[in-house]
């Protein structure tokens, strides 16, 4: 046991996912983890988005039951939409994935994820599995499950559902399925397995619920002989709360999607359907029969009597006194054979020591970004807040050369201060959002090492070490260093120190519409260090002419930024959208961009600098002047702009007084009518205003909390129906429409290259006073010819189009731009 005596006396402890300020348990919390210490159990909870897990159930076997609690959500939600800013694609993945990560730090779970790409809505797992690659994801799967090697399998979602359900949601279940069987296979071999141990799975199940039946009463009424049940309601008095409130705290991190709930209180049932084998008649819950305890270790036996023991005698008032006795339990586990569990419990153990001790450490800087290069100044601080003789041994910042301080005395409570420098080095790498590195085939992320296949967020390799010494036993502590701040109004201010490299591209006109084949490129770079100096260059193809070729750039202070202009001439070669790489010193650039919401930490996002030309004509109407609502946050008001069209944002108020003469055309975001609630009754007014010739146009809406159905000037009612598939053929039932003429003429080659989905919630009841001017459908289903819907009112229109504009427009798919065009300027 000596190889893990010296790897674990000095441990390195981090809090799972921690951030910012070190959170030390309360006494109440110290006991509950005491009690954990006697619980080897673990489960792992599958499904398919950030905002697919159970809560209720997460929070239920992690704080209540103790177990080690994952959930591995299998996309990071890029596909969705954003209720509270405009970021799309990876961008709101990001934000979904920080969310995952503030809700996991609620319930007590760990977080996991996959390189599945969540590509849209999916109509089924087949669908799906063409798309993600089956064999990496479920190679994903695998290595989550043979790294956190659980017990139990909980899948959210129904493996026998597809075409019933969303196909990421079938599909997380079937690979579920498939994995928890591949899991000890030693046939089961590719390169992405490298490194990872067999596991058996000792039982799957599904947690079902009264919505995969139609309703509570539906649920209610029907026979659950076969299933298993725990009441996950329990009140847990070490953190005061109800399971359900944590569950509902939890829960609503999920900010960005709108998924905010009350909490509740009282007994809640949730169900379990065993899958590998039929119910177990003898067993009452999904659990019974496994031996989750120190007996399963061999030896383990005398870990568990000092255990229950420290249990009885534990002093909430002076919890510093159990040190001795969680040291003794220490020494007992260092003793056992090696295992996955014997290396778990130390490190919980020694955590509890510290915690005991009210030990405190922490290393920040003043800069919340920084370079290699760079040399920073650290204050560092270490504190042992309870009676209990401790010193620091030695404090360093690891992978620097040299060690800071050494031998020091801590007098309890009194906290230890000092000042360091570092030199910030190749070695800790940038520390942006890895997945985003090398871009994404549209159903995974291009990801290189394979430690990161699952892991949350890139790892922090600035990191301080503290070896502290309690007891005469010592303990390696390390904390990433980090960014600190005091502010008037919100205190002291905590966020992550990124780095970032030297140069970036702050800004671009990422997205163009040549002119008469002429195109002006303008790229402002910005340095994040001193003396940057370079050349920056654009990776043209051969239809493309471009004066200069290259820019050399010099900028002497952090901070400082400059423009560059690059006219680019081209030929008939060249395609429809062209993309073009932005080069710096001839190497891939990153745009950089700050992503703010105060319920995440900030995030430093690179991806990779493109500019993309539309190379097709897009004829405007210069008499059009757009007036604008906003919705959830969409890209359509930039994109009418890059066409040259005039436009304004106003509020809901504004309606009232909305004139023809002012704007012509009123154009609502996407999901306006379920995130305004302004625009309740505003019905009265689009009339006015269509009557004396004013334009409106709608985007998509969902059907949930829709906050008006009476909007349009004729019966018009949303369904759930959609189309999924970006290349489904689109009949056009009224070529003569002004619609496809004015004033470019619309042809099938209009959707080609179309991203992700073609629409979604098409209208479903409407008044045949509209003009069907659409058809399309997913193979084999019903044909859906509500995409486009136009109605003269007055002397005006009104149009309703659930197409999805928002994904198009902001890809650059040149068809999408000449028709959205056309829905503004025709008459």
């Amino acid at each position: 046991m000596n190889h893990l005596k010296c790897t674990l006396l000095l441990l390195v402890v981090f809090l799972p996912f921690s951030l910012f300020a070190q959170k030390c348990k309360t006494s109440a919390e110290i006991l509950e983890g005491i009690k954990k210490l006697n619980v080897l159990g673990s489960v792992l909870y599958i499904a398919a988005h950030p905002d697919d897990e159970n809560t209720r159930l997460i929070s239920f076997l992690s704080k209540d039951m103790k177990l080690n609690t994952a959930y591995l959500s299998l996309t990071r939600g890029d596909g969705g939409q954003n209720l509270i800013g405009s970021e799309l694609d990876e961008k709101l993945g990001v934000i979904r994935t920080n969310e995952l990560l503030e809700a996991r730090k609620i319930d007590g779970g760990i977080q996991y994820f996959s390189r599945a790409n969540d590509f849209g809505y999916s109509k089924n797992a087949e669908e799906t599995f063409t798309i993600w690659n089956y064999d990496s994801v479920l190679c994903d799967v695998i290595r989550v499950i043979r790294e956190f090697k659980p017990d139990v399998i909980i899948n959210r979602f129904d493996h026998r559902s597809s075409g019933k359900t969303h196909g990421h949601h079938t599909a997380s279940a079937i690979l579920g399925l498939e994995a928890a069987k591949f899991s000890n296979s030693p046939l089961f071999k590719m390169d992405a397995l490298k490194g990872t141990e067999m596991h058996i799975v000792s039982r799957i199940y599904f947690n079902t619920s009264w919505f995969f039946f139609g309703g509570k009463e539906k649920f209610d009424a029907m026979d659950k002989s076969n299933l298993y049940h725990l009441d996950v309601g329990s009140y847990l008095p070490a953190y005061g709360y109800s399971n359900n409130e944590i569950a509902a705290q939890s829960r609503s991190m999920h900010k960005s999607q709108g998924f905010g709930i009350n909490s509740s209180r009282g007994s809640q049932l949730e169900y379990f359907e065993r899958l590998d084998q039929p119910k177990d008649k003898s067993h009452s819950n999904p659990f019974d029969g496994l031996d989750l305890s120190w007996t399963r270790i061999n030896g383990g036996g005398n870990v568990k009597q000092q255990i229950d023991s420290l249990i009885l005698d534990y002093s909430q008032e002076k919890p510093w006194l159990s040190i001795p006795r969680l040291q003794k339990i220490q020494t007992y586990i260092e003793d056992l054979p090696e295992s996955y569990w014997t290396k778990l419990k130390l490190q919980e153990v020694i955590g509890l020591i510290l915690d005991c001790a009210g030990f405190y450490a922490e290393a920040t800087t003043d800069k919340n970004i920084t370079t290699s290069g760079d040399t920073l100044s650290i204050n560092a601080e270490c504190i042992v807040r309870n009676p209990i003789a401790s010193r620091i041994i030695k404090f360093k910042i690891i992978n620097d050369l040299k060690d800071s301080l050494i031998q020091f005395q801590l007098t309890p409570n009194q906290a230890l201060t000092w000042k360091t420098r570092c030199v910030v080095s190749n070695a800790f790498g940038i520390t942006s959002p890895f997945w985003l590195w090398n871009g994404r085939h549209s159903g995974y992320y291009r990801v290189d090492a394979l430690e990161n296949y699952n892991r949350p967020l890139t790892k922090r390799n600035l990191t301080a070490s503290f070896n502290v010494e309690i007891l005469n036993k010592t303990y390696q502590v390390n904390r990433e260093v980090i960014y600190k701040n005091d502010d008037p109004v919100l205190g002291e201010v905590r966020q992550n120190l990124d780095i970032l490299p030297g140069i970036c591209i702050k800004s671009a006109d990422y997205l163009l519409i040549p002119e008469n084949n002429r195109a002006i490129v303008k790229l402002r770079v910005k340095a994040y260090a001193n003396n940057q100096t370079g050349s920056l260059s654009l990776k043209i193809p051969n239809c493309i002419n471009t004066n200069p070729w290259s820019h050399q750039f010099q900028l002497e202070k952090n901070g400082d930024e400059k423009e560059f202009e690059f006219i680019l001439e081209l030929d008939s070669k060249c395609k429809d959208l062209v993309e073009i790489p932005v080069l710096i010193n001839n190497s891939v650039s990153f745009t950089h961009e700050i992503i703010k919401y105060p319920h995440i930490p900030w995030q430093n996002v690179l991806l990779p600098a493109t500019v993309k030309l539309i190379n097709k004509p897009i004829v405007i109407n210069k008499k059009k002047r757009i007036a604008y609502i906003e919705g959830a946050g969409d890209f359509i008001d930039e994109a009418l702009e890059k066409m040259h069209y005039p436009v304004t944002i106003i509020s809901p108020s504004m309606l009232k007084e909305l004139r023809v003469d002012q704007y012509n055309v009123l154009i609502f975001g996407i999901r306006a009518l379920n995130t305004n609630l302004d625009l309740k009754t505003c019905k009265n007014d689009l009339i006015r205003y269509m009557n004396q010739g004013g334009k409106v146009i709608f985007q998509y809406n969902t059907t949930a909390e829709l906050i008006t159905d009476d909007f349009a000037p004729d019966t018009l009612g949303i369904s759930r129906d959609r189309v999924t598939d970006e290349y489904a053929q689109v009949r056009i039932l009224k070529p003569n429409h002004p619609v496809f003429n004015q004033f470019n003429k619309i042809n099938s080659d209009d959707f080609d290259n179309w991203v992700q989905e073609r629409g979604l919630y098409f209208p479903g009841k409407y008044s045949t006073g509209y003009d069907e001017l659409l058809s399309m459908s997913d193979p084999n289903e019903k044909e859906l010819r509500s995409g486009i819907l136009v109605k003269k009112v007055g002397k005006g229109y009104f149009v309703y189009s659930s197409l999805a504009w928002f994904r198009q427009l902001k890809a650059g798919v040149p068809g999408a731009y000449r028709i959205f065009s056309n829905l503004v300027s025709f008459e």
